[in-house]
């Protein structure tokens, strides 16, 4: 079993990578630290190099999601097993792959992710500056799965992801770390499996609070939200970018510290413990 460490990074495509990076650095709070042909890279006020990467493309959509194991000896490890599970291999383990991590691998998973798998990221200790918002990192992940049940049992037994949360019979949280949630699952409503929606962390409920007020003050669509989630217990509040990839903002993620932990089946799977009227999750009702 491949030993996951946390999730390190999100990649989009970028039909237009400058207004797509003027979004992320002038309006979502990011701040671009790196550009590497026709990529750009972002980081939050935390100490990882990059927490976002956009990708010029000729459509828009999730490029990647970057998953930190422990060691370069770790990701050489994981290239031998997940080719000998017959996973398609895009990109063995090799460094330069992009600026600020050592070593990097990319893979497909069962249902066409594109994921990369890597090593010895740069801590970068420059001051943030002054912002109105201040994103720490990313939180996780949620992808659509037209089998839900298989790709959950991937990240379980290949990847080392374990069970958390469950939503009734449509949507599992699994974590690599103490964060309630790392990457989420739920069933695809129209057969398109991929991504469904990336959360950036805000460093408190006061942070998060002035988070959503200038996300309306810049006029940036909302799609859900605010609300308090009853897996994770967080605070969240949904968006979308110029290019209609769904994005979150979240503070208050619960922390699981407890080695006796038990996952729990939440039924009836309520998504807002607010109960927001009048809005439903990002495609349509979802956590």
């Amino acid at each position: 079993m491949v030993s996951v460490t946390k999730l390190a990074h999100v990649g989009f495509r970028a039909q237009n990578l400058s207004t797509q990076a003027e979004f992320y650095n002038d309006r979502w709070g990011l701040d671009r630290i790196d550009e590497h042909g026709g990529e750009m890279f972002f980081r939050a006020d935390g100490p990882d190099h990059h927490v976002l990467t956009l990708h010029s493309a000729e459509s828009p959509g999730l490029h990647h999601f970057a998953l930190e194991v422990a060691s370069a000896e770790e990701l050489d490890r994981a290239a031998d097993e997940l080719a000998a599970r017959g996973l398609n291999i895009v990109m063995p383990p090799t460094a330069g792959l992009e600026p600020g991590v050592a070593k990097a691998m990319r893979f497909c998973d069962p249902e066409g992710n594109l994921v990369e798998l890597i090593s010895g990221v740069d801590t970068v200790s420059d001051a943030y500056g002054f912002r109105d918002v201040k994103p720490v990192g990313l939180n996780h992940v949620v992808l659509e799965a037209n089998d839900r049940v298989a790709l959950e049992s991937f990240y379980r037994d290949v990847l080392g992801f374990r069970l958390t949360d469950q939503l009734a019979d449509f949507m599992t949280f699994f974590r690599c770390n103490a964060n309630h949630h790392s990457l989420a699952f739920i069933k695809t409503p129209n057969g398109q499996p991929g991504f469904n929606h990336a959360a950036f962390e805000i460093r408190n409920w006061e942070e998060w609070m002035k988070a959503v007020f200038y996300a309306g003050e810049r006029g940036i669509p909302r799609v859900w939200g605010p609300g308090r989630h009853l897996a994770g217990n967080n605070l969240f509040s949904y968006y979308r970018d110029p290019e209609n990839n769904t994005i979150e903002y979240t503070a208050e993620v619960e922390q699981i510290t407890a080695p006796d932990y038990v996952p729990k089946l939440r039924n009836p799977p309520i998504a807002d413990q607010w109960k927001t009227v009048g809005q439903s999750g990002p495609g349509g009702g979802r956590a």
